[in-house]
């Protein structure tokens, strides 16, 4: 396992992660450091904890890029990059760069990180990066088991997020004490013996194995890409995959599933209608990709914001044929 610390002007990762041994130049490569096992490269290790990193954009995408082409990994089996936020120089020369399989978006509860979490969804799409769901931080505070959860950033921000963009809701991480305290003192949470900090590394446990599935998915999917798209009829579309796979969508079926938040907030069936008339009368105006991963389509009813990945049309598909 490998982490490459992309926070070049605040990183704090030598505080939660004590190295056992410091990163070693060797002729013109980096060796990472090590701490409890891990491969880490950050910032961190090449000035003062207290020492302002006062370096434009252009010196701080140098370090960047000697990050990605000079650390030598040996055998590992990940690497994962943690971004800073925003969509700046250096998460555009990581994004084009670093060879991303996938990314994890992760936010807070509250409108106001998701509006920032949604510029850097969009981020990926232009780069075509797979997004393999949403991790919801300080997404609420329980004192103990027996008493009610107290939301103080907002509820099920991340949640909407993910159904909104048709991701996984991986995992909500807690605003939790013991995160805290084994963060300062750079101890590992997992090998805490509180009740607490046991029901959380489980949370934590839970989240690494959907990442995991998500990976497995994503997989499938280079090997099994969408051949082509085409309107079957006015009121029909229908998706090809590579594998032989081949599907017809009521655009009417797909409206009612539309994960957009404008859909899920109206969430009103029109079930006093026919429901044959209601598929003959929906028109759209355009379907387009999103990256590689995902179609947009634009109805004439005039939602235009839900994206509907290849991985639920394909469930779709595959529920179809069953």
């Amino acid at each position: 396992m490998g982490i490459l610390d992309a926070d070049i002007y605040g990183p704090s990762i030598r505080r939660m992660l004590p190295e056992d041994k410091m990163p070693e130049q060797c002729n013109e490569r980096i060796l990472p450091a090590i701490c409890q096992g891990v491969k880490v490269i950050s910032m961190a290790y090449f000035r003062r904890e207290d020492e302002a990193a006062a370096i434009r954009a252009p010196i701080a995408n140098t370090i960047v890029q000697q990050f990605i082409k000079n650390v030598d990994w040996g055998e590992i089996d990940f690497l994962l990059i943690d971004f800073p936020p925003g969509t700046g120089d250096i998460q555009l020369t990581l994004s084009q760069n670093a060879q991303l399989n996938a990314a994890i978006l992760v936010t807070t509860p509250q409108e106001v990180a998701l509006m920032d979490v949604r510029k850097a969804m969009d981020l990926f799409y232009q780069m075509k990066i797979p997004i393999i769901g949403v991790i919801e931080n300080m997404s609420y505070y329980q004192i103990s088991p027996n008493l009610k959860r107290v939301y103080p950033l907002g509820q099920g921000g991340g949640g909407r997020l993910a159904k909104e963009a048709g991701f996984s809701l991986l995992g909500q991480i807690p605003i939790s004490s013991e995160i805290s305290h084994s963060g300062d003192k750079g101890n590992s949470l997992f090998e805490e013996k509180t009740p607490d900090a046991q029901a959380i590394s489980k949370i934590f446990i839970n989240l690494a194995k959907k990442v995991m599935e998500q990976l497995v998915e994503i997989k499938k999917r280079e090997t099994a890409e969408v051949e082509k798209f085409f309107q079957k009829d006015p009121a029909t579309f229908t998706l090809q995959w590579s594998d032989g796979l081949m599907a017809d969508f009521y655009l009417s079926d797909l409206q009612r599933r539309c994960p957009c938040a404008g859909c899920i907030e109206k969430s009103v069936e029109n079930k006093a209608g026919d429901k044959k008339t209601n598929r003959d009368e929906l028109r759209v105006s355009t379907i387009e990709r999103v990256g590689h991963y995902a179609l947009r389509i634009y109805f004439t009813s005039g939602c235009n914001q839900g994206i509907y990945t290849f991985s639920f049309l394909r469930q779709m598909a595959q529920e179809q044929n069953s």
